[in-house]
């Protein structure tokens, strides 16, 4: 009798802490009802994305090449690859990931740098990085099919990007606009780079730590 005591006393504890986990991940600033709850609610419980000291998540703030990257990079990294011990292009917390990205051709050398890599990233620039990961090191086959519908403002996209574009929407990773827009130029918010994020993830779990949406 005592043993099935302290058995049910112990499973409630763990329920309990789960509860208080679950519960502790809630953004106030992110309703049910916000088009990207699902995906936000998904990673974040999952400790892939985390939000402010506050507690908020600023759905609507931009996010940073630095950022980006790091999702990105760390969503696919060789289990081999020490990203410490890395020897790094400058000074800077997510110049390992750089490294990494630029010797498996995700980023071009010298693409992202010191004097940017704080700059918000755009959506052309975050197509580059999750179809060229995707591709690179995940080693999915280059879906470039042509899109069915073009979008109205990429005419003076070069064939390299658009390929890279064709790939990402061929893939499901990232969509345009309502107005058949793509706005490459346009810099992308917390809330869609969750989105891209969850999808370039297939929807699944990833190692909890390498990634982090949070502001530095």
């Amino acid at each position: 009798m005592k043993k099935l005591l302290f058995l049910t006393m112990a499973i409630m504890m763990i329920l309990s802490c789960m509860l208080s986990s679950a519960l502790a991940k809630e953004f106030p600033d992110v309703e049910t009802s916000h088009w990207a709850y699902k995906y936000i609610d998904e990673l974040s419980n999952k400790n892939i994305i985390s939000g402010y000291p506050d507690g908020t998540y600023k759905p609507s703030g931009t996010v940073k090449r630095s950022e980006f990257v790091k999702l990105v990079i760390g969503a696919c990294i060789p289990s081999g690859v020490d990203i410490e011990e890395l020897a790094t292009p400058f000074d800077h917390w997510a110049a390992s990931y750089v490294a990494v990205a630029e010797q498996y051709g995700v980023l071009g050398t010298g693409e992202f740098n010191a004097k940017n890599i704080e700059e918000p990233i755009t959506r052309l620039e975050m197509v580059r990085l999750v179809s060229n990961a995707d591709i690179y090191m995940k080693q999915h086959s280059v879906n470039d099919k042509r899109l069915e519908q073009d979008f109205l403002d990429i005419m003076e996209m070069s064939n390299e990007d658009y390929s890279l574009l064709c790939h990402a929407v061929n893939s499901g990773l990232i969509k345009g606009y309502d107005d058949y827009t793509f706005k490459p130029e346009k810099t992308m918010n917390r809330a869609e780079a969750a989105t891209m994020i969850w999808r370039f993830n297939g929807g699944r779990e990833v190692a909890q730590w390498v990634v982090s949406l949070s502001f530095y």
